[in-house]
């Protein structure tokens, strides 16, 4: 007859073993220090919570040690960073990224030196953090499912949204009910062979997907295609594209992948495949925008726009709110647009 047990230790042995591997895999990938730091302490936070539920590790408090206790509560939030990290392709990381873990850790950290009567508050405070920063995660997944250009990172965004998903749902309500003193739902034997999978799965999608999710960001010149020599068709579209984007096709603010496919005529699929492997964009929004942010600049150095706001320009540019035009100009150029608007004056008073 099988031990439970045993059987436990041997499946989060695996899960350990290919969480590791992801670990070093990342530390070494072709990405930015920060990149590869938040990848790297998220797959030891995986080992922590890996470990920490293991039924043949327990104590007496019923986990796996303080240091590992600590690493596998930090888990929820280290995966939140690392999901916007694989699927936005940012080139700085907002600072204000860093809060949401931390203070879901210290809810954490104050629950375990609680007394006993007082840390259910916290727990359920931490549990609820869980659950809202993963379901922002996966909203993030989501919303770029349709400018996403990369094609195998695109496919992979419904699988990894189901799979957090059901884990993560399955973990809170399993910490839940015993927050609450309700009988938790699954042995932890479940909880291992779910991990064991994640870390199956993981070391298949983010290893043998030809390094596109953790192998280097390359913006690619337009006059340096990757692929092989283009076909008369692909030439056309790309010549229509051209085209569209100097009668500034751009300006629509509801522009779509679709709804410039239908205008050049040809299929969305191929017209991903063009601007990501001709035009080296991963996503739609960074392609539309880089056309939108260089007819900023001129609007905002034009001394004959020097009245109109930022927010008029914006909403011209076919921006639907004054935000997002502010954070694609910053990501893009470095500054806000009132900064490099005040710049452009300074420099030109000099």
């Amino acid at each position: 007859m099988i031990d439970p047990i045993q059987l436990d230790a041997q499946v989060r042995a695996f899960a350990v073993g290919g969480f590791s591997v992801l670990g070093v895999s990342m530390a070494l990938a072709q990405r930015r220090l920060i990149v590869r730091a938040i990848g790297t302490f998220f797959f030891v936070t995986a080992i922590g919570h890996t470990l920490d539920n293991c039924t043949i590790l327990q104590g007496p408090d019923g986990h796996g040690g303080p240091l590992v206790h600590v690493l596998s509560v930090m888990a929820s939030g280290m995966f939140w960073l690392f999901a916007l990290m694989l699927f936005e392709d940012e080139r700085e990381m907002p600072i204000w990224r860093v809060w949401p873990p931390l203070l879901l850790t210290a809810a954490a950290l104050l629950a375990m030196i609680s007394p006993a009567p007082l840390t259910r508050v916290p727990w359920l405070i931490y549990n609820l953090g869980t659950v809202s920063l993963v379901v922002h995660a996966l909203a993030a997944i989501w919303r770029g499912w349709k400018g996403d250009l990369v094609y195998p990172r695109r496919r992979l965004r419904a699988p990894i949204m189901a799979a957090a998903a059901t884990y993560v749902l399955f973990t809170a309500a399993r910490d839940m009910g015993g927050t609450l003193g309700l009988q938790e739902g699954a042995p932890p034997l479940i909880q291992g062979i779910m991990l064991a999978v994640l870390a199956l799965a993981g070391s298949v999608v983010l290893l043998r997907v030809d390094g596109i999710l953790i192998g280097p960001t390359i913006q690619i010149p337009a006059d340096q295609p990757t692929s092989m020599p283009l076909d008369l068709i692909d030439q056309g579209i790309l010549a229509k594209l051209s085209k569209a984007m100097e009668e500034e096709i751009w300006r629509r603010e509801e522009l779509s992948i679709r709804s410039l496919a239908d205008h050049v005529v040809t299929t969305e699929h191929r017209l991903r495949r063009l601007i990501n492997g001709e035009l080296g964009h991963r996503n739609f929004a960074a392609f539309v925008n880089a056309a939108r942010i260089e007819a900023a600049k001129r609007d905002l150095r034009d001394p004959n726009q020097a009245l109109r706001s930022v927010a008029v320009i914006a909403y011209d540019l076919g921006f639907g709110s004054l935000g997002p035009f502010n954070r694609a100009f910053r990501e893009i150029v470095g500054v806000t647009p009132t900064a490099w608007r005040q710049g452009q004056g300074l420099a030109e008073t000099s």
